[in-house]
């Protein structure tokens, strides 16, 4: 769960993006929907109809302790309680094997997955390429709690992958120069 400082980071890069039709939210870990119904929600509150794409396996992957399994009659009641279901779209996949269907039509990658080192940058390998330009890249849980996403996140930015590096807390945002 995001609290109200990422939230809020979240909600302005969401109104920063210049949004036209087809361009998507792609939300690689949902747990329970949260995240993407905020996103939707504003979305919606800025005019603007664009849909969240939200990838997790929910129960076919394992709980643990550092990456929680989600729950997908929990992502469906929250997307029906907050009247979202037409705007927030459940893949249920791997990232990985996600990765094929999603357009190159990316205004906003939430990244917040497995937080293993392997699976982090696999996931900006996958997506990053189908960000906008403009676009951003938000990544959860940068903290030494979870070092795997620290050291991606790094990697990627030395990587001259045309992304900078624009805020750097518990989480990071990168954003899409050329």
């Amino acid at each position: 769960m995001m609290d109200d400082g990422e939230l809020r980071y979240l909600a302005g890069i969401v109104l920063a993006f210049p949004w036209s039709p087809g361009e998507l939210v792609v939300e690689i870990g949902s747990y329970s929907g949260m995240t993407a119904a905020f996103v939707a929600e504003t979305l919606a509150e800025a005019g603007l109809d664009n849909r969240v794409l939200s990838i997790d396996p929910f129960e076919r992957v394992p709980h643990t302790r550092k990456n929680p399994q989600g729950k997908y009659k929990g992502y469906l009641r929250t997307m029906q309680e907050r009247g979202l279901e037409d705007r927030c779209l459940p893949l249920v996949a791997y990232s990985q094997d996600a990765a094929v269907v999603v357009p190159d039509r990316v205004g906003l990658l939430i990244v917040d997955g497995n937080h293993e080192y392997e699976s982090v940058a696999q996931d900006l390998a996958l997506y990053a390429s189908k960000v906008l330009p403009g676009g951003f890249i938000f990544l959860d849980d940068h903290t030494e709690t979870y070092p795997g996403v620290i050291k991606a996140v790094a990697d990627f930015g030395d990587s001259g992958s045309g992304f900078e590096l624009i805020h750097q807390t518990y989480f990071a945002i990168l954003r899409r120069v050329g």
